[in-house]
């Protein structure tokens, strides 16, 4: 996890004017970020009306585009409502490559000559903010957050606007931060997260393409309650993969299967499943599964043309070959691709 600062804390009321600021200036809160504060309330009032004016380009001009990048963030939309919507939304005139090749909507919009300067900044602002994930290392109401990159670990302290007042500290918040601002300021609406799968969102980070549309799109799909633990530092496994044709047809047997818990999508692709055991059993767990007293001792992961099971521990590894030779046998390859450990 990101290391927060010495003054890490959620504090849930906007300072007095006399008051020291929350930024740890020792200034008065009137002689420091109070003034910033106003500043910026305006500059979103400007935004506002820029964005007006943008809905109204893209509506006469780039309709089509629209509807182009809508089509992939359709299920962002459907599953995380008004949220999904705002943030699809800014993915799309930001991020996404329409399809004559040029750059993207906001960037185009940017350039174009019926801006004034002052437009044309706040266009360029909103152009340059890239999608990431936050830890929340501090919160103060009505003034600032500070912020830490899960991407590159940099701090930043951003506008506490409306909805914010949700956030504490450790949670993970995924959104877009704009640096032309008097204060940074978030576009469009984040999603907020708990912060006890901060291991899963850095490895999912990790694993994003350079591509800067498609690693928005992975941020904007990915939710951590659907993605396997990552295995611990340091883990020692011993692993057995097969070659497999369908990997649709593995995961219909596998999710009939009893013996094995779906544990949602594995990081980087594919599907993970559990072989579970109690906690007396002595055998060595991999940190992606507790409930009901039970806990992950090995790893089933399905990808598109192989199957792989993976144990800290010799003999449950042996057992479950057995059971997966036995069960589902008939749909892998005869003999193993590779052995590991």
């Amino acid at each position: 996890m990101i290391g927060t600062s010495a003054a890490s804390r959620t504090v849930g009321v906007m300072p007095a004017r006399n008051e020291r600021c929350p930024c740890g200036s020792a200034s008065k809160f009137k002689r420091c970020c109070l003034p910033r504060i106003d500043a910026v309330a305006s500059e979103l009032r400007d935004r506002d009306a820029l964005l007006a004016k943008l809905i109204d380009w893209v509506s006469d001009e780039h309709a089509e585009t629209i509807e182009d990048a809508g089509r992939e963030t359709m299920l962002v939309r459907m599953l995380r409502g008004r949220t999904g919507q705002s943030m699809s939304s800014a993915w799309a005139l930001s991020d996404f490559a329409p399809a004559d090749g040029g750059p993207p909507l906001m960037s185009r919009f940017a350039a174009t000559s019926e801006l004034d300067s002052g437009e044309r900044e706040i266009a360029r602002g909103l152009a340059a903010a890239r999608l990431d994930a936050y830890h929340v290392c501090s919160a103060v109401a009505g003034a600032t957050i500070e912020l830490a990159s899960l991407t590159d670990g940099t701090h930043v302290n951003v506008f506490a606007e409306r909805g914010f007042e949700l956030l504490e500290t450790g949670d993970t918040l995924v959104a877009r931060i704009v640096h032309n601002t008097s204060i940074p300021t978030a576009w469009a609406l984040g999603a907020r997260f708990d912060g006890e799968h901060d291991r899963r969102w850095r490895t999912r980070i990790d694993e994003l393409p350079d591509n800067r549309a498609q690693a928005a799109l992975t941020l904007l799909q990915f939710h951590p309650d659907d993605a396997a633990e990552p295995l611990p530092d340091g883990q020692d496994l011993h692993s057995v993969t097969w070659r497999i044709d369908d990997d649709d047809e593995i995961l219909e047997a596998l999710e009939d299967d009893d013996a094995l818990e779906c544990i949602g999508e594995h990081i980087p692709s594919g599907w993970a499943f559990a072989w579970l055991d109690d906690p007396g059993c002595g055998s060595s767990d991999l940190g992606g599964w507790v409930e009901d007293d039970d806990i992950e001792v090995a790893r089933l992961i399905v990808r598109e043309h192989e199957l792989t099971v993976a144990s800290a521990d010799r003999d449950v590894l042996a057992t479950l070959i057995a059971h997966v030779e036995h069960s589902i046998g008939s749909l892998i390859a005869a003999a193993p691709l590779r052995r590991a450990a």
